[in-house]
């Protein structure tokens, strides 16, 4: 049911084609026109307190395998790294280190060996003051990228961190 009392239809079918019903909302759509629009920069996306909620959402059809899934499932992953870098950039530039931290956060959830939304984390927790949790966080991202890749952060992103010895957690 509508909220005026109407039945809702969620499908429309006809000889020809089969669609959704008029009212209908999904949540892929909602989430593809959010990430384009940061992309695109478009609205005063620091002030919306739902639009983390909106990107920080699980993949499109994730046990399916059909080809235009996969397809479209890879499109709308990578436009919500985009945007959500581009968010937490954007946040961090209208001195909001925590809704900045939040949408780093969300972004390498999603792709946990991306670098970028790790220097935004970092840039947040030293934004808050917190090098502590900044120098913990670089030294889990560094840890991850050596045992995963057998790699290093980007030098760029190591001469970012303030200290001249690298902080060691303890175990």
């Amino acid at each position: 049911m509508s909220s005026d009392g109407r039945k809702l239809e969620l499908v429309h079918c006809t000889q020809e084609s089969l669609t959704l019903g008029h009212g209908v909302r999904v949540d892929a759509s909602t989430l593809a026109r959010t990430a384009l629009d940061i992309v695109r920069g478009r609205g005063p996306f620091h002030a919306d307190p739902l639009l983390l909620g909106v990107l920080d959402r699980g993949d499109l059809l994730p046990d399916w395998d059909d080809n235009w899934v996969v397809l479209e499932r890879e499109w709308l992953r990578r436009l919500r790294l985009q945007a959500l870098d581009i968010l937490a950039e954007r946040l961090a530039r209208h001195n909001m280190p925590a809704l900045a931290l939040e949408a780093a956060l969300a972004s390498i959830r999603i792709e946990p060996l991306r670098e970028y939304p790790h220097r935004a984390a970092v840039s947040a927790h030293l934004a808050e003051g917190n090098m502590i949790e900044a120098l913990r966080h670089y030294e889990a991202f560094r840890q991850l990228l050596r045992t995963e890749l057998g790699a290093e952060p980007s030098p760029w992103f190591t001469r970012k961190i303030p200290v001249k010895r690298r902080w060691r957690p303890r175990r």
